[in-house]
């Protein structure tokens, strides 16, 4: 992890006039839509995404009937350590993702998954 990279963290969602809402803390990857570029920035923030559509939740919603906003969807974090990345709109419809700190082992501060950080990480804690 480069030393000059901030942790992403919680913060307050104000979610804009239609329900979307975007973490202010994830950088825009110089605008492509790979993926890739964000899979490496959440490995390297050692975080675990849940992600899930709005029609895992709801029976229905006017978006369905081509309304071009997700209010009235309210989705609950997986647990009281997980934060808010977004609120959005993909092709397949409304999408909530979810992220937590991964657990660290305490040996050099990877997750239980395998080491994510460098043994000489500032965030590491043996």
């Amino acid at each position: 992890m480069s030393e000059e990279m901030k942790l992403i963290q919680r913060v307050a969602v104000e979610r804009d006039e239609n329900g979307w809402w975007h973490h202010p803390g994830i950088p825009d990857f110089d605008g492509t839509e790979d993926p890739a570029p964000y899979k490496a920035w959440i490995a390297e923030q050692g975080l675990e995404l849940k992600t899930w559509d709005m029609e895992a939740e709801l029976d229905f919603h006017p978006y369905w009937d081509g309304e071009a906003h997700c209010n009235g969807w309210e989705p609950e974090a997986p647990g009281p350590e997980w934060f808010l990345m977004g609120i959005f709109d993909t092709d397949d419809g409304p999408h909530v993702q979810w992220a937590r700190r991964k657990e660290r082992c305490g040996a050099c501060g990877g997750c239980s998954n395998g080491c994510q950080l460098d043994k000489d990480s500032p965030v590491a804690q043996p």
